[in-house]
């Protein structure tokens, strides 16, 4: 760890403490059964986040129909939320508000039957936003705020965050929900369709979040040429906007280039669903594709960092999720680096998982549009 980031974590120990000082009071268990809304706190949601959850609002609602199910997020993700998740009240908030806006925030929310913050140990500013919100039950993860009544740490630690957001279901009388992701059609499917190749087509997403996640552009091309080798099939690569100079290149570089399929339209989130409704299969570091193609039932080679440190936390947590799935692990185990995958490895199971999922690979139709 260097010392900036050292540092940083002191300084967030200690907001946290004078937090829990300051605004962490005990929320007694109410003494009669709440149907009020349920609020979710998802200021820091990232596309994988969402669709892991897009189910809960239809869960909540097909138990009782009349609740309201609210959400907080981030401008990005307030369309998702608000035109396909079916979330009655989409509230959008700025990445740092202040803490004058938070309790203005708190105090639009009125009378809350169920307050839900995920964080696994929360912030001063969360803390100080949570006391100021009239909630009958707060549900969460950090089992050591005395706010927090509807304890869930250790009740869901080792589960899928999917399996989380059952678990708090089920506390609110919701047996059994179905968690199958909602993938939104944005209507980018007949744009889509007009230029995609009529024979089978697997996609591969090169390109995760931050340096430690997105693979190198000559690590791309030699991946890119041992499964077009491997398979003969064509390959989409999917790619983030200000990258289309580099997968150009990639291509220009390829033995068979003409294999290789790139969107002719500026990279876009419904482009990136219309792409993947369209393939048959995903490679993938970036684990919010990975969710999107698990909630499609397409197979999936999805390749991982390690956790660092010691057990694998934070995979189970966010694994595929999929009966469909294969994983390969990079090799680094000092620090998270996409780029250290064994290829020879990453040529095996590529080929393991080509046979594995033959019948859905063999038809030239994905999954998502039988």
């Amino acid at each position: 760890m260097s010392l900036i980031n050292d540092l940083q974590l002191k300084r967030d120990i200690l907001r946290r403490k004078m937090g829990r000082f300051l605004f962490d009071r005990k929320r007694p268990e109410p003494t009669r059964e709440s149907e009020g809304k349920v609020v979710l706190l998802r200021w820091d949601a990232k596309l994988g986040d969402a669709i892991v959850s897009s189910w809960v609002a239809r869960e909540l609602k097909r138990v009782n129909p009349a609740r309201e199910v609210w959400i907080v997020t981030t401008a990005a993700m307030a369309p998702l939320f608000r035109d396909h998740f079916g979330m009655d009240r989409v509230i959008e908030v700025t990445k740092r508000p202040g803490y004058c806006q938070l309790r203005r925030l708190a105090l639009s929310l009125g009378e809350v039957g169920c307050l839900v913050h995920f964080g696994k140990m929360l912030k001063m500013k969360d803390i100080f936003f949570i006391s100021q919100v009239r909630a009958d039950w707060v549900a969460g993860m950090d089992d050591a705020l005395r706010a927090i009544n509807l304890k869930l740490g250790a009740a869901s630690r080792g589960m899928h965050f999917s399996d989380k957001f059952a678990l708090l279901l089920n506390r609110l009388g919701v047996a059994d929900p179905d968690q199958r992701y909602i993938i939104p059609a944005p209507g980018q499917e007949a744009s889509v369709a007009s230029w995609w190749p009529d024979d089978v087509v697997l996609c591969f997403n090169p390109y995760g979040s931050g340096s430690s996640r997105r693979l190198k552009p000559e690590l791309i091309r030699q991946m890119l040429e041992r499964m077009l080798d491997a398979c003969p099939f064509a390959i989409c690569l999917l790619y983030p906007p200000g990258m289309e100079a580099e997968v150009a290149g990639i291509r220009a570089g390829l033995t068979r280039p003409e294999r290789m399929v790139l969107s002719p339209d500026a990279p876009s989130l419904a482009g990136l669903f219309a792409q993947l409704r369209q393939s048959q299969g995903l490679i993938s570091v970036d684990t919010a594709t990975i969710h999107i193609a698990a909630g499609l039932e397409q197979p999936i080679l999805g390749l991982y960092n390690p956790d660092i440190g010691g057990g694998n936390e934070n995979f189970l947590e966010w694994h595929p999720n999929s009966p469909l799935a294969t994983v390969l692990f990079s090799e680094n185990l000092r620090e998270q680096d996409i780029n250290s995958l064994n290829l020879t490895e990453f040529d095996r199971l590529f080929r393991q998982w080509l046979l594995a999922n033959q019948v859905a690979l063999s038809v030239g139709q994905s999954p998502a549009q039988a």
